[in-house]
């Protein structure tokens, strides 16, 4: 029985990674990820973005007002034909650090792992309100 939890218990360890390693190429800006993957991080989320970009100010803290930085940033990444490894830092009450994965699959990109979702700026005030 011990055996049978301990066997469970490393299957996650030693999953493939979505991105094989003779592949794929380090990533220096979402620049260079597809379209679909930039809308699933929030980068084309008009006015403002809600991921940085390496380098971009973020907003590491919990205090949201109009027009602050985004939440989150890209610390690092690769990227292969059909798959996206990122590694994306988030601001707030409990600053953290996360593997983002992405497949392109038959449905098109999909985000595989990683329990990222974008957090959307503080609305503007409305005067008189």
């Amino acid at each position: 029985m011990r055996t049978a939890v301990l066997l469970f218990a490393l299957v996650p360890a030693v999953q493939a990674q979505a991105c094989p390693a003779e592949t794929a190429r380090p990533v220096a800006s979402l620049r260079e990820l597809p379209q679909d993957v930039l809308a699933l991080l929030g980068r084309l989320d008009k006015p403002h973005p809600l991921i940085a970009d390496i380098g971009e100010k973020f907003n590491p803290s919990d205090v949201i007002y109009p027009d602050s930085p985004p939440l989150q940033r890209l610390v690092s990444g690769v990227i292969a034909k059909d798959c996206v490894e990122l590694k994306v830092e988030f601001g707030g009450i409990a600053y953290f650090t996360e593997q983002v994965e992405f497949q392109n699959t038959w449905r098109g990109w999909v985000k595989t792992k990683g329990s990222y979702d974008t957090v959307k700026p503080a609305p503007k005030l409305v005067p008189g309100t």
